[in-house]
Formats: C-alpha cells, sequence, structure tokens
C-alpha cells in the first residue's frame, strides 16, 4: 500500500470528482486531479449506479499507481447532526461509546437502520459533550456500490461540509470563517470558529436550479437552458432584478441569512465583535457579482475561493499540471478537504460500518502477506542461484579462464563495435509518432469542416508515447457536434482519456457557435498502429 498517498472521491449531483494527493517532507502535494460530468437531463436527475460508475472508471484511468487508500465523501445533505452535551463526567470511554450508541436511534431523525460516530469531544468541570453524526445504512451501501464496479473499497466515509472543513481552515484567518460550497444539486454552508468546523447545514439550492429557471423561461430543454445560463448569468447589472438570476441569488441569500442566524444562536456569535468572512466555492460560486452581491446583502465580507491555491505552492516532481485544473479546480473543495483529513486526522470520524472496514483490513493484509511472500521466494531463488554459481567458478580453473579471456579479446571488441550498430539501426526502425500522424487521422476522421473546425492544436512529450498529452480548441456548430466528436475519438482505438473541458457558446458572423478545448492521450501502442495505417496508404506518385 502507498502509505503516502491517497485518492479521494467525491460524488455530486452532476459530476464525480477525483483527486490524487502525497505526502512529502514539503507538504501535500497533488498528483492527478479530474471531474467526470453525467448526461444533463433535469434538475433532479438523479443518476443510476451504472452511469456514476462507469464515470468513476474513467477517472480512475488517471490514478498513478496500486494498491493506494481511497477515501470518499457523503452528501451533508444526508446526514443529520446532534449536539449531546449532558454526558456525565465520570463515565469512561467504554461507557460513553455504549451510551451514545443507544441515544442514536432517538436522537437522529431516521426510522430505519443507522450508521453513526461522533467527534468534538469536549469535557467541562461539570459535563462532557460530543457532536454525534449519522445517516441511514442504506445510503452509505448505495454509495459503496457506486465504487464496487471499479474494484474499489473505501476506508473512510466523510461528510461534505466536514471535509470541506478541514481545508478552509488553512485558508483564512478570521475569527468566524462561513465556507459555502455552491453545488448543482445542494449548497453546502459551514462555520469555522476557532479552527474547527463548529456547525454546518446543507439547503437545496444550487446551479441547476438556476438552471430550471431558465429553461421555464424559455421553454427549452435542460441541456439548453445550461447553456443560457453559462453565457447570461450574471449579476453585475443592478437594474436587472428580475431575471432568473437575481431570483435564484435572493433564494440563496435568504438561506444564507438563516443558516447565518442559527450560527449566531448556537455558537453565541456577535458579528460586531468578531469580525467574519464568507468564502464562496463550487461551480455554482462562477457567476459574475456573486460574491459583491452576497457581501451587499449579508454585510459580511464575501470574496471567492479556490481550494487548489495552496496545493500550488508544494511542487514535486508527480505534481499535476495547473494548467489543466484550473478550470474545474474551485468545484474541489470535498475531494481535497478529505484527502487532506486522511493524512491529518483533524476530523476524527467515519461512517463507514463496521463490516466494510472489516472487510478493508483484510485485503490490505492479504495484500501484505502476499508481498511478503513474493519477496521471499525472489530471495530464496536467488541465494540459490548464488550458491550454484559460485559452485561452478570453483570447479574452474583460473589459469584457462585468463587464457580464454586474452584469445577472445579481439572477438570481444568486434561483438561491441557490431552491437553499437544494431542498436544504432534499431532504434531507426522502432516506430515512432510524428505530428502528421496525429493531423492526418484527425483530418480523416472528421472531413467536414462546416460542422467542426480546429483553431489550434498542442502536442507535448511526442517521443513518449505513454505520456504524450494532446490539446486543441475547436469551434463547432452545436454543442452536439463537440460531443459526437469527443465520442468519435474515443472509439477510433488510437486516443484514449478524451476529455472536454466546459462549452462556450459565441457569435460569429451572427451564427452562434460553440466553443470547447479538448484533451486526450495516445494509447500505449500507438506507434506500432501509426506503423500500419502508414504502410497500408498508397504511395503518392512522383
Amino acid at each position: 500500500m502507498k502509505k503516502n498517498q491517497i485518492v479521494a472521491i467525491d460524488i455530486g449531483t452532476n459530476s464525480i470528482k477525483l483527486v490524487q494527493l502525497m505526502q512529502t517532507g514539503s507538504g501535500i502535494s497533488l498528483v492527478s486531479a479530474g471531474v467526470e460530468h453525467y448526461p444533463l437531463e433535469s434538475a433532479t436527475d438523479d443518476h443510476d449506479l451504472q452511469t456514476i460508475s462507469e464515470a468513476l472508471q474513467q477517472l480512475w484511468r488517471q490514478v498513478q499507481g496500486r494498491n493506494i487508500p481511497v477515501v470518499m465523501s457523503i452528501p451533508r445533505a444526508l446526514v443529520a447532526s446532534r449536539r449531546l452535551a449532558d454526558i456525565p463526567l465520570e463515565v469512561t470511554d467504554e461507557q460513553l461509546q455504549q451510551g451514545i450508541a443507544e441515544r442514536a436511534e432517538t436522537e437522529l431523525p431516521f426510522s430505519e437502520e443507522i450508521v453513526h460516530d461522533y467527534h468534538d469531544t469536549i469535557r467541562t468541570d461539570t459535563n462532557i459533550s460530543v457532536e454525534l453524526i449519522g445517516t441511514r445504512r442504506d445510503t452509505v451501501q448505495k454509495y459503496i456500490n457506486y465504487l464496487k464496479p471499479v474494484g474499489i473499497l473505501p476506508r473512510a466515509l466523510l461528510p461534505s461540509a466536514m471535509a470541506i472543513g478541514v481545508l478552509a481552515t488553512t485558508h483564512t484567518s478570521a475569527p468566524v470563517a462561513m465556507v459555502v460550497d455552491i453545488g448543482a444539486g445542494n449548497t453546502d454552508f459551514g462555520v469555522i470558529h476557532n479552527e474547527t468546523l463548529k456547525f454546518s447545514r446543507s439547503f437545496s439550492i444550487g446551479g441547476n436550479q438556476l438552471t430550471q429557471r431558465y429553461q421555464n423561461e424559455g421553454a427549452v430543454d435542460f441541456e439548453s437552458a445550461e447553456r443560457q445560463k453559462i453565457v447570461n448569468a450574471t449579476l453585475i447589472s443592478p437594474d436587472l432584478s428580475a431575471t432568473p438570476t437575481h431570483e435564484w441569488a435572493a433564494r440563496l441569500v435568504g438561506e444564507l441569512e438563516r443558516s447565518i442566524a442559527a450560527t449566531e444562536r448556537e455558537l453565541s456569535i456577535n458579528r460586531e465583535s468578531q469580525p467574519c468572512e464568507i468564502l464562496l466555492c463550487g461551480g455554482g460560486a462562477r457567476i459574475p457579482g456573486l460574491a459583491d452581491y452576497c457581501t451587499e446583502r449579508l454585510h459580511i465580507l464575501t470574496r471567492l475561493w479556490n481550494p487548489y491555491d495552496a496545493f500550488k505552492e508544494v511542487q514535486d516532481e508527480r505534481q499535476a499540471d495547473s494548467e489543466s485544473i484550473d478550470e474545474f479546480a474551485d468545484t474541489l473543495a470535498v475531494a481535497l478537504g478529505l484527502g487532506v483529513n486522511a493524512f491529518t486526522n483533524k476530523v476524527v470520524l467515519d461512517l463507514l460500518p463496521k463490516e466494510e472496514k472489516t472487510k478493508v483490513t483484510q485485503i490490505e493484509k492479504r495484500r501484505q502477506l502476499i508481498a511478503v511472500a513474493t519477496a521471499g521466494g525472489i530471495l530464496i531463488v536467488g541465494l540459490g542461484l548464488g550458491g550454484l554459481t559460485w559452485s561452478r567458478m570453483q570447479q574452474t580453473e583460473m589459469g584457462f579462464l585468463d587464457e580464454q579471456i586474452r584469445t577472445n579479446r579481439k572477438a570481444e571488441n568486434d561483438a561491441k563495435t557490431r552491437l553499437v550498430k544494431d542498436t544504432a539501426i534499431a532504434g531507426l526502425l522502432s516506430p515512432r509518432v510524428s505530428p502528421m500522424d496525429i493531423l492526418r487521422e484527425l483530418s480523416t476522421r472528421f472531413g467536414d469542416r462546416t460542422k467542426i473546425s480546429w483553431k489550434s492544436i498542442d502536442i507535448r512529450r511526442l517521443d513518449e508515447p505513454d505520456k504524450t498529452k494532446i490539446t486543441f480548441n475547436v469551434e463547432a456548430s452545436s454543442h452536439a457536434e463537440i460531443s459526437q466528436m469527443v465520442g468519435i475519438m474515443a472509439q477510433s482505438g488510437l486516443f484514449t482519456n478524451t476529455k472536454s473541458g466546459q462549452v462556450t457558446s459565441i457569435e460569429k458572423n451572427k451564427k452562434q457557435i460553440s466553443q470547447a478545448q479538448i484533451t486526450c492521450n495516445l494509447v500505449s501502442n500507438a506507434p506500432e498502429m501509426f506503423a500500419k495505417i502508414r504502410s497500408s496508404q498508397p504511395a503518392q506518385k512522383q
């Protein structure tokens, strides 16, 4: 197991996020990160096991290494919390666990079988208090099942708001910081006080609800409304108070006001004596003017927060490509917080059922036994061969060997010369990939320039095909053409990990044009495949 690495998975309403982190001497660095979106059909679309598992399989291909531990999140909206503040001081740790287990059945608002844990134990002169966290067992099992088709077992399960809180504590110096993660289906709200998450809740206002408002106003399908939202949603113009964006933002601020009021009651926080700030993140926070709108309405300084910024400061030879991550970095708060917590144990809480933890432990032990047995077998074989070789050497007279070496010196030198020449020739004859190969393949598959065209292309590390990265910007007549292009490339057999960035729409020559950035890699046997293509093409006449 890679003890200094972790993979964190955040399964959201519209997409799944995965990050791979590594702990080094200089801190925690980001090895890789990716986002895979599900098909958009409605604001409340409940994606099935197959859809989410297929998205995870796409992301899992970018994980570097094997047997890396995995942690995952469960949405804050699916868990409940209670502060138990009347526990006697004299109870032992064992009695505390048993007492909390009994109270969980009555304190948590679930009639089904539950999974629970507790943290943030506070001891005063009179009693003990803890925060009890729980959720339905079948909910936990559903999230575990998403990972099974990929052959993954998580070793920990943490509520999303707690993961965000772990990360945000290192990104703010305000006495009271409120983190607002605006996702597609829900918004997570958390309050950090004295560098600890002290309050959290989730409410069902997210980017999908704004898309639905555009859908209702324009009587279009959900995907078309999503494109309209990306282009038109803004809060910079104050005179457009009746737009879908302003109506949505007013509802969002209303929920934030209720959340802040609940925070002040439970934590006895006075905003006038304890300066506060709000950190906005998530895809919904990208709306122009939203931070200023919240500052004006809530009278609390609000700023956009990029969770990825801190990881750019830790450099490592396996550091992820910052430019490719920047376009979705503001959606990685949960996944990054999960990974950081796995290394730091800032929040000691886990909603993974005991039987699942047992499975993980058994698998890890089995892997350790296999590794030890393999190492032992190699050692035994090595010792046996070494002893046999030594015995044979002893049976050979040194004088005879010296004579043979002198006799064959010239033959040895001639062989070395021939070997150098043969190696050079073999290197020249080895299959290689040229930029023209790639351009020819793209031109063959996308000959109709009236539907899609390339504006720029960037090819890196072509001398190492298994590490080659191809990035190009395209323009198309519609979003569907870009999606079709990605599908065609994925079926070609030459390209892998083909992904489309955010599709934007512009007007050119009085026509709506869709633009996007496409990235992909070459398959490992691309040199051989391109060589076959070249050999099958008829020679051009001179």
